[in-house]
């Protein structure tokens, strides 16, 4: 496994200042179609890969990046999402979940953040 998976997550974002956003409509049709996730509830996503369950959340944050809530519920837009990473990875899982984080950034050009 490389270093660029050692969070608990990985995050794509809209821009510096998220700024850019994106309807709920638009994420939950691509997620769902063109990257084969299941929705588990609103702007909650789970697609099994190599055996491990990967969960893709859609959210609205504030200008500082900063957000909270106990819902998702009448969320219309996002500008950040947040993939979880399993606890067991291996170097196919992590270049798949890449491979999605890359997919998500080209098709709306988001940032993904490389903490490292």
């Amino acid at each position: 496994m490389s270093d660029f998976l050692l969070y608990d997550f990985l995050q794509i974002y809209s821009d510096e200042n998220y700024i850019k956003k994106i309807k709920t409509i638009d994420i939950e049709q691509f997620v769902t179609q063109s990257l084969g996730f299941k929705k588990i509830s609103n702007l909650k996503f789970s697609k099994i890969i190599y055996g491990e369950s990967v969960v893709a959340t859609g959210i609205l944050v504030n200008t500082n990046g900063g957000y909270a809530f106990d819902t998702l519920e009448g969320v219309e837009e996002i500008n950040l999402i947040e993939i979880d990473i399993p606890l067991m990875i291996d170097i196919k899982i992590e270049k798949a979940i890449l491979e999605i984080a890359n997919t998500i950034a080209s098709k709306y050009s988001w940032i993904i953040e490389e903490r490292r």
